[in-house]
């Protein structure tokens, strides 16, 4: 049994060996800041782009324009790469202020090419196929051609190079915290069976896909129709708690309100904040205290401060890597509390740790459980360092559609009436999404009472006013 073992160990090796002589030949293009590096040959402009599109960068170009390309340089400034590869056409470079770097530096968020004097020609690059979302026959859904790799304190920079010369691979991005990065693998690549090869890799602590999270199963689910209630215009105290309500992000006519304190595209960072579900916004005014759910007393009670993270497309989904580039945000802008009305059955590990760390640095995690009553865990809201949340009706009853089971730490109230729709219309809306919220927005108000509160004393003082979660079907 040993020597099988042995054996099929030493063929993973050597297939991945021979896998990887084949793909050290890919391109590279790597953009880390304003710095350019790129090693291409006979490559299309356009597919050169794509993977600029495809780290963040918003692409406009004359659709005429697409010559072949052959260069290597590296660590070259943006703005003479890209005068040495398209001497032949104008081009522009938009920049935006990105606070979530902490060092207040501007970020690169638009190119623009065209042939002079026709700038008005230019048109968007079609979407990067790195946010193509795929389906596993486990179940699960992720990112196609995208891995993302938790590295150990002692994994060097020439070792990682080394490894994604070794996969053909390009990097997407970094999160230093909790050393994450993600890499963009060849066209049609097995990203699961590669997983599962380089976690054994010297300096991997954990490597998987960038899996997918929706909004499909975390939905506020129509209750009927109503009109919408009045806003509270209340201001919040000095001082108040932050929320970061991690979701589709908010519409443009709330941001002047005096709870939203911040907001940033985790999607698009860069780019300003938008909201074309409808979900996000819905969810920020329930955890700032504006809109509270059917069944809570009335009080005059000021609002929340909330920061509203996008980490949710315009597609309804998020992934383990914008996660955790929004949770990292979340703590720069010293928010205490994180709402997630929103999950999934899949669990990541390398999204788990970065939760852990998010709540090793004091920050209290809120998530839904879920509008499907299976009984099974659903994630985030089933991690250790997580308050999962079930929803209750008016009369303090558990929601019908809500999830259950051990994960569940309690249950809270669930429908509200909202002057903003979820892909519809405003008015009466049913879900863990706005449970979820509205927990988010009462620890907030116990830690503006109790600075120092630890999670039991959350959790005592929780269940004072929402039902415990138990072990069965409610």
């Amino acid at each position: 049994m040993k020597l099988l073992k042995l054996s099929l160990i030493i063929f993973m090796i050597s297939m991945f060996s021979s896998f990887s002589l084949v793909l050290a030949s890919e391109q590279v293009v790597q953009l880390d800041g304003d710095r350019l590096t790129l090693n291409v040959k006979n490559q299309l402009l356009l597919t050169i782009l794509e993977n600029l599109s495809g780290q963040g960068i918003r692409i406009l170009i004359d659709p005429r324009i697409n010559p072949r390309i052959s260069a290597t340089f590296d660590d070259r400034l943006i703005g003479s790469a890209l005068s040495s590869i398209l001497s032949s056409v104008n081009y522009a470079l938009i920049w935006n202020q990105d606070d979530s770097s902490g060092l207040n530096e501007p970020r690169l968020a638009e190119i623009r090419i065209f042939y002079k004097g026709e700038g008005a020609r230019v048109r968007p690059l079609k979407k990067s196929p790195a946010m193509t979302v795929v389906r596993h026959d486990d179940g699960t859904h992720y990112i196609k051609d995208i891995i993302l790799l938790q590295l150990s304190p002692n994994m060097t920079e020439s070792s990682l190079a080394k490894l994604m010369d070794q996969l053909g691979a390009i990097l997407v991005g970094t999160q230093d915290h909790p050393g994450i990065v993600q890499l963009r693998l060849p066209a049609g690549s097995d990203v699961h069976a590669i997983a599962r090869i380089v976690a054994g890799y010297p300096g991997i602590v954990a490597a998987e896909p960038d899996y997918v999270y929706s909004l499909e199963d975390g939905l506020p689910v129509a209750a009927g129709e109503s009109a919408a209630l009045p806003l509270s215009g209340l201001a919040p105290l000095e001082g108040s708690v932050k929320v970061a309500v991690m979701d589709s992000g908010l519409l443009a006519d709330y941001g002047g309100n005096p709870y939203i304190q911040g907001a940033y595209d985790a999607v698009s960072p860069g780019t300003a904040i938008s909201d074309l579900l409808g979900h996000g916004t819905q969810m920020a005014l329930i955890a700032a205290g504006a809109v509270n759910p059917l069944g809570v007393p009335e009080d005059n009670a000021a609002t929340s401060p909330v920061v509203v993270v996008r980490v949710i497309g315009d597609s309804g989904f998020t992934s383990s890597y914008t996660l955790i580039r929004g949770i990292n945000y979340a703590i720069e802008e010293g928010a205490r509390v994180i709402s997630l009305s929103w999950g999934s059955e899949t669990d990541s590990p390398i999204l788990e740790t970065a939760i852990d760390y998010a709540a090793g640095k004091g920050l209290v995690l809120v998530a839904a459980a879920g509008n499907v009553p299976t009984g099974n865990p659903v994630y985030p809201a089933a991690y250790d360092n997580v308050i999962g949340v079930g929803a209750l009706t008016p009369d303090g009853e558990p929601w019908s559609q809500s999830n259950y089971g051990d994960f569940v730490t309690l249950y809270a109230p669930g429908v509200a009436d909202l002057p903003v729709g979820y892909e519809g219309d405003p008015g009466m809306y049913a879900g863990t999404s706005i449970a979820t919220a509205y927990t988010a927005h009462r620890v907030a108000s116990i830690l503006d009472q109790i600075p120092d509160a630890d999670m039991e004393t959350i959790l005592l003082n929780l269940v004072d006013i929402f039902k415990p979660g138990d072990l069965s079907k409610p």
